[in-house]
């Protein structure tokens, strides 16, 4: 029996896209028509997005998730019709509402088609060839999210900006731009119920941040991503955001409304920094990231002034030099003492930064998630740590960290490790005696799912520790030299965040 929507419920979807209750009817109807599984997808992917990223209960829905995806996801999506010039792509909230098309000719001719069996949410298409038609249909009334790839032509920009799909779309994704083309959108007429703005591997630099500062049209603006340049930066000059348009946008009063930023690769510096800390339109941020954005150690002393207020959730620093002195300014700095999400993977931290973050931390509280992989932390590092007994910590990452068994034995023997829920200890030199140890511990008590790939475990040791108490009791245990094939994406929700 198939687990289409009926006409009926895809109606109530479509009529209602962010209300939950017409999908948990489907899920009714799933477990009535003997469909337990996909009834319990539905449930599990709108419980997802109901939470935040760093919630502990993300963990076993997650890994539920990801399990039912690995065995039934390719089945579901070969339920659903094909379509010309159309793939289906992912599930939201439980159903397929995920789409792909080849063009945007494709698009318009098709588009009908795929809103008659599903909820489309989410559409990735790629810009207008030349001499491709654009002329599009009518809009796809319950269209969310929008994804343009590839590099568009100028007179497709302005194609774009005069099209009135714009108008339904909350979330518009786009690839490929330079500053004047930035320009030519938000002179949009149809952007005014725009909530999230991602534009990541842009060559925009500091004139993108000058247009969008100047832009009327982004007044409900809670998410904005202006990830460095990537694979475009060739094509433009001056692709890369630094202290002068890290001026602009702390100036911009538009900044108020944003919950979440993300500026990696940019060039931030500590002058960027300072900025954008001291900002008074930034004190609502509760996600930033900062990942690769030429930071070092002394930069980290902005923390500690940034604008009364700011208290940040989440907070990505990684691959950014900042050293033991970085840490410390991280560990202390008062808008940080609310964190739940830190990532410091590829930071350069030694084993004395390590124990001053321990020490020093005064988040370590509230801290759900914290990713420290790629650093030099050794086994009196994680000692620290465990010595802290972080009563909330569920996900940890320890990947390349110079554990080696001794730090295996250190997290299998402390009390301190049972609240954790995911925890990645690959990389790090481990052997026969770290999956003894591991396999016989009588704490690790709620440990869901353990990642060692890339050690010494192996064989019959490998096999040893599946079968050990521990092993018995994960959901996942990762032990190959190489990653398992990925799952099919799990949809939009909360990032998945191992790691």
């Amino acid at each position: 029996m198939s687990g289409g929507l009926s006409r009926a419920i895809l109606d109530a979807i479509v009529a209602a896209p962010d209300e939950d209750t017409p999908r948990l009817v489907y899920a009714d109807w799933c477990d009535d028509n003997g469909l337990a599984e996909r009834a319990e997808f539905v449930r599990v992917q709108v419980e997802r997005a109901r939470l935040p990223a760093w919630d502990a209960a993300q963990v076993p829905l997650r890994l539920r998730e990801r399990e039912l995806l690995h065995r039934y996801g390719e089945g579901w999506l070969a339920e659903m019709p094909a379509v010309p010039g159309a793939r289906w792509e992912g599930f939201r909230r439980g159903v397929v509402a995920e789409v792909s098309f080849s063009s945007f000719e494709a698009m318009r001719k098709y588009a009908h088609a795929c809103r008659a069996v599903a909820p489309v949410e989410a559409v990735t298409v790629r810009w207008p060839r030349r001499g491709e038609a654009r002329t599009a249909g009518r809009p796809i009334t319950e269209l969310q999210e929008l994804t343009l790839t590839g590099r568009p032509f100028d007179d497709e920009i302005a194609w774009l900006a005069g099209s009135p799909q714009l108008a339904t779309v909350r979330t518009l994704a786009v690839l490929g731009l330079s500053a004047d083309d930035l320009v030519t959108i938000l002179a949009s007429p149809h952007l005014s119920g725009l909530r999230a703005l991602r534009l990541p591997s842009n060559g925009l630099g500091n004139a993108g941040v000058l247009a969008l500062t100047q832009s009327p049209a982004l007044t409900r603006l809670g998410e904005l991503t202006l990830s460095g340049p990537g694979y475009y930066a060739e094509y433009y000059d001056d692709p890369i955001i630094n202290a002068a348009g890290m001026r602009r946008l702390a100036g911009w009063p538009g900044l108020a409304g944003v919950r979440s930023l993300t500026l990696a690769g940019s060039d931030v510096r500590r002058d960027g920094l300072r900025a954008l800390l001291r900002s008074p339109h930034a004190a609502g941020i509760k996600e930033l990231s900062l990942r690769s954005s030429r930071l070092d150690g002394q930069a980290m002393a902005e923390f500690e002034a940034a604008v009364s207020g700011l208290r940040l959730e989440t907070l990505d620093l990684g691959e950014n030099v900042l050293k033991d002195v970085g840490t410390e300014y991280v560990a202390s700095a008062p808008c940080l003492a609310q964190l739940k999400l830190l990532r410091l993977d590829r930071c350069e931290i030694s084993r004395a930064g390590a124990r001053l973050l321990a020490k020093k931390a005064t988040f370590l509280g509230g801290l759900g998630v914290l990713d420290v992989g790629h650093n030099h932390f050794g086994a009196p590092g994680l000692g620290a740590l465990l010595e802290r007994k972080p009563p909330v910590l569920h996900t940890l990452g320890l990947r390349d960290n110079d554990l080696l068994d001794k730090g295996a034995e250190l997290l299998a023997g402390s009390p301190a490790s049972d609240p954790l829920l995911d925890v990645d200890l690959s990389r790090n030199d481990l052997g026969a005696d770290a999956a003894l140890a591991l396999g016989a511990t009588p704490h690790l008590r709620g440990l869901l799912a353990l990642r060692l790939t890339d050690n010494r475990v192996t064989g019959a040791v490998a096999a040893g520790l599946k079968a050990s108490p521990l092993g018995q009791r994960l959901t996942l245990l990762e032990v190959a030299d190489e990653p398992p094939p990925r799952p099919l994406a799990p949809a939009h929700g909360p990032d998945d965040i191992p790691f």
